[in-house]
């Protein structure tokens, strides 16, 4: 390799000196415009907090944290005075260092919309049953469901409790992901309950009950309603399914028709039940039944062909007694209200309520 000689040492020296020089005037720049920045921000550099990368505006204002004095300002909402229920339904604010979620009910629904709407007992947001009757309005079918055992009248009552929508646009996997309203009561309100509700499932799904095994031929013949009636109970009058489900859960408990669960196979639903009717469920009346196959079923085409895509079962009991040994069923394979033999025979259950 070529030496260099004395003079190109010189011209590498003087280089090397001018790169450190131009290095050092880069990082005195950059540091003084940072110290600048910091001493804006009421940064003051001390033996206390040498090294220290905190700065004045990322300190509460007046608190002092290694010689450096806060100027940051946060509002103080320890004063305000609104709750959720101040506060429109879903929307979000801040009061007293707590984050809220509004509560407020809008204005009182006066009809559904839509085919298909879902009772939502809490408010919570999620759908609790199918809502088959509204005693505001009264029938939105033509008032039958399939035959002449199928006939019903939905009474209008004044004095009703009152309900807003909480969602537009719900969806129920359970019965078939159809989408409709949900609603729930208002918060306060008072009156009579305005909406009759199916159950969105079946009791205990997949299991068959018998109505009253060894009642078989000894029903009272005066118990309920002719082969024909439309039980669907008169304004002001309780439920026909509710009072139904009351006395023959009291007559299964004292055995006034026979043995209870005599069947050997399949338990009498009067049994079955009783911790969902003490929370205010009951067995339908047919005319109940056949309301929910009419003003929910026929309006939005569920039909003997597709009902077991929404989750209904072939054949599901009424509270409704034909005569002394038969009782009449939610018929879905044809669609109308029809009976399932004898009270020993086996069906599903499902419940409804009022809201």
């Amino acid at each position: 390799m070529k030496k260099l000689n004395g003079k190109q040492k010189l011209i590498g020296s003087i280089a090397i000196v001018l790169v450190a020089v131009i290095l050092a005037i880069v990082i005195t720049v950059n540091v003084a415009s940072n110290n600048s920045q910091i001493a804006d921000e009421g940064y003051a550099a001390t033996s206390a907090n040498a090294g220290s990368s905190l700065i004045a505006n990322y300190i509460l204002n007046g608190i002092t944290i290694g010689g450096i004095t806060g100027k940051m300002d946060i509002l103080n909402t320890n004063d305000a005075t609104a709750k959720a229920e101040d506060i429109a339904w879903g929307k979000v604010a801040y009061a007293r260092g707590e984050r809220i979620v509004g509560t407020m009910n809008p204005p009182p629904i006066e009809e559904l919309k839509g085919n298909i709407a879902y009772a939502d007992f809490e408010g919570d947001g999620t759908a609790d049953g199918i809502i088959f009757a509204d005693l505001k309005v009264g029938n939105r079918g033509d008032g039958n469901w399939g035959d002449s055992w199928g006939d019903y009248t939905i009474p209008t009552e004044e004095g009703l409790k009152e309900y807003y929508v909480v969602n537009e646009s719900y969806t129920e996997a359970k019965f078939g992901g159809l989408t409709g309203e949900l609603i729930a009561p208002a918060e306060g309100t008072s009156g009579k309950d305005r909406f009759y509700v199916m159950a969105l499932e079946d009791f205990n799904p997949g299991t068959g009950y018998c109505w009253y095994d060894a009642a078989n031929g000894n029903l009272d013949s005066q118990y309920n309603v002719s082969s024909t009636a439309n039980d669907f109970a008169v304004a002001g009058a309780e439920p026909t399914g509710k009072t139904n489900t009351e006395r023959m859960i009291a007559s299964w408990n004292s055995s006034e028709y026979g043995a209870q669960n005599d069947n050997g196979t399949y338990e009498d639903m009067w049994g079955a039940i009783q911790d969902e009717v003490a929370d205010g469920w009951f067995v339908p009346s047919k005319s109940e039944w056949s309301a929910f196959g009419g003003e929910v079923l026929e309006l939005n085409n569920i039909t003997s062909s597709n009902y077991d895509d929404y989750g209904l079962s072939s054949w599901c009991w009424s509270s409704s007694q034909r005569n002394t040994d038969s009782a009449y069923c939610a018929n879905f394979v044809h669609g109308y209200i029809g009976t399932n033999g004898y009270v020993n025979n086996d069906s599903s259950v499902r419940l409804a309520t009022t809201f």
